[in-house]
């Protein structure tokens, strides 16, 4: 089975200001990437890698209000409120060709990862996991996991503004239990874990060679 590391998703309080803040912190002016009818966000892009890619992602005001609960905890007051003073990286992204067999391997470990569900931006569909009430296992230090169409992966399609994620970091008040439900799910060596409050940070560097961390 395919699983490899696919993207990070930075939330902000919306999309101008995830797009300052890239500029300032990150030294890139990240392309618009597009609008998600099903989840009522939008999004902004870079490619770090040949598979693999950086998201800005805001709640779009211009949609209605989706049927559903927005992936990433968007409409939790709480997420609103921590991402309100700086965009936050909330969640991991991990590609797979088999995304029903991951998920059938995540809730034989007890993790309700959440069931696949079709959405698009412009011209391209996927399917990803999704939970019902939006919400991010363990902090969002467990991956969610996508299917892209087969020999199609957005990030050929994103500008390369000379980023890199060199390293992902999950902070787990219980780091054991996590590295064994990561090394279980074939993802445990694409990250470093450390014990703290659950949460994601990732060092990424700059097309100037400069690092950033961001939490």
């Amino acid at each position: 089975m395919k699983l490899v590391f696919d993207h990070l998703a930075i939330v902000a309080t919306d999309l101008e200001t995830g797009a300052d803040w890239a500029r300032e912190r990150l030294g890139a002016d990240m392309t618009i990437g597009g609008a998600h009818p099903k989840m009522g966000t939008h999004n902004r892009l870079t490619r770090t890698g040949a598979d693999n890619f950086l998201e800005i992602i805001a709640i779009d005001p211009e949609q209605a209000a989706p049927e559903r609960v927005r992936w990433y905890r968007m409409d939790d007051p709480a997420v609103q409120a921590a991402t309100k003073a700086a965009p936050k990286p909330l969640s991991w992204i991990v590609a797979t060709d088999d995304l029903d067999a991951v998920l059938t391997t995540a809730r034989g470990l007890g993790l309700d990862l959440g069931v696949p569900v079709q959405v698009s931006r412009g011209d391209l569909t996927w399917r990803i996991a999704v939970r019902d009430d939006g919400d991010l296992p363990e902090g969002g230090t467990l991956p969610v996991f996508i299917q892209w169409p087969e020999g199609s992966h957005p990030a050929t399609r994103m500008p390369d503004l000379g980023l890199s994620i060199t390293q992902l970091i999950l902070r787990h008040p219980e780091p054991a239990r996590l590295d064994g439900w990561l090394s279980a799910l074939g993802v445990r060596g694409m990250v470093r874990i450390e014990a703290g409050e659950a949460g994601i940070a990732a060092e990424i560097t700059r097309a100037d060679g400069g690092s950033v961390l961001i939490d």
